[in-house]
């Protein structure tokens, strides 16, 4: 499936809602927004239990500072200050040829146009860094990501892991930028 990519989830994001590209120094921060998600959440974004956030951190982070790799992060600033809300992780694989994508939501700001947001963007920075196949897995029971990867357009296939299923998606070449 594909189509020309435009931006119009940002336009809908919560008032103060920002999205940018993580650095280095969120290494603490996004270990942290990891530990802040609910054990359901947390269970769907990395599909199992998880033992370190603060590798899984490094691992989006530190080991991703390559074109090919990225972390976004949403924030919003809160009376304590910025405060990271939402995440999507993106990881090209020469040897599949095509990038694997994954977003995470914290549970208070589920259901407001986040996680399009998010995976409007990857798909953006995907096109224009030249990768045109999409792809991201979810546990069969994730009805939030499977139906985001459905309204984003996204062709439903078999994963290779008994437990989860496979969106795939064409990006369009051409991506509108507005």
């Amino acid at each position: 499936m594909s189509g020309v990519l435009s931006r119009p989830a940002l336009a809908e994001l919560p008032s103060g809602v920002s999205i940018r590209t993580a650095v280095s120094d969120d290494l603490g921060n996004l270990a942290d927004y990891f530990e802040t998600l609910s054990e359901s959440s947390r269970y769907n974004r990395f599909m199992g239990s998880v033992g370190s956030f603060s590798v899984i951190a490094f691992e989006c982070l530190i080991r991703g500072c390559r074109a090919e790799r990225f972390t976004l992060v949403a924030e919003v600033e809160e009376p304590s200050g910025v405060a990271m809300i939402a995440e999507a992780s993106y990881a090209y694989h020469r040897d599949k040829k095509c990038g694997e994508f994954a977003i995470s939501v914290a549970n208070r700001w589920q259901r407001r146009g986040l996680g399009s947001a998010l995976l409007c963007e990857v798909q953006c920075r995907a096109v224009n860094l030249g990768f045109l196949d999409l792809f991201g897995e979810t546990l069969k029971a994730n009805e939030p990501m499977k139906t985001l990867a459905r309204k984003g357009g996204f062709e439903f296939t078999r994963s290779s892991d008994w437990r989860a299923v496979r969106f795939d998606k064409k990006l369009a070449e051409q991506a509108s930028i507005s």
